[in-house]
């Protein structure tokens, strides 16, 4: 096991050991009702994250989003679906799914990746806040203060995995955590693709690319 693997290792060790508060989900150890119970998913989610992040230790951008939604949910890896693992077989060969369907789709992986396919190698994907946040009806939440600042030792870790990569900090609760924090003092804005922010989001990524 080299250094970079034993890296992975420590942040997976770290991800299944994250406590936070309530309405969270945490897709490395935690299940739920939508997930194929014939499997670990858990451990699944896992090792596609031990695959992805091998994959991508030489990525030259760090995209850094808010918090997970349904994609990593179900699939351990930062705005990636189900849906994103199908309509690309050759990046994810070997990868597995965890839902009982096995096609969740999410509208930011879907942009995202349809912007990154082609140079998908330079960019590694990771959230500001690690854990799945959710209002009482499961609908999608924005990470309050404390949450951000639990996090923060995770997100620092992660960071120090890439130390060559560029942050580009995906919507404002990244960009404002990073330099709230002194984690990145210069980071390249991008809007974040949601609520109305694709077409933007497109254009800059565009730059950049």
């Amino acid at each position: 096991m080299n250094n970079f693997e034993k890296k992975i290792e420590t942040l997976i060790d770290k991800l299944k050991e994250f406590e936070s508060e309530k309405d969270v989900f945490n897709p490395w150890k935690d299940t739920d009702k939508t997930d194929n119970l014939s499997t670990d998913a858990p451990s699944v989610r896992r090792q596609n994250l031990k695959k992805y992040l091998t994959e991508h230790k030489k990525a030259k951008y760090i995209l850094l989003a808010e918090s997970p939604s349904y994609g990593c949910h179900y699939t351990g890896i930062a705005m990636t679906s189900e849906d994103v693992m199908q309509k690309y077989p050759a990046i994810f060969k070997g990868y597995k799914t965890t839902s009982i369907d096995g096609n969740k789709k999410e509208k930011t992986a879907s942009i995202v990746w349809d912007v990154i396919n082609k140079n998908e190698k330079n960019f590694v994907l990771w959230n500001t806040f690690v854990l799945q946040t959710y209002k009482a009806n499961f609908s999608p939440r924005k990470p309050n203060a404390k949450e951000l600042k639990s996090g923060l030792e995770i997100l620092q870790y992660f960071l120090t995995m890439f130390p060559d990569s560029k942050i580009i900090s995906v919507g404002k609760t990244a960009q404002n955590t990073l330099l709230k924090y002194n984690l990145c003092k210069d980071t390249i804005y991008v809007r974040h693709p949601s609520c109305g922010g694709e077409n933007i989001f497109r254009l800059q990524m565009k730059e950049i690319l």
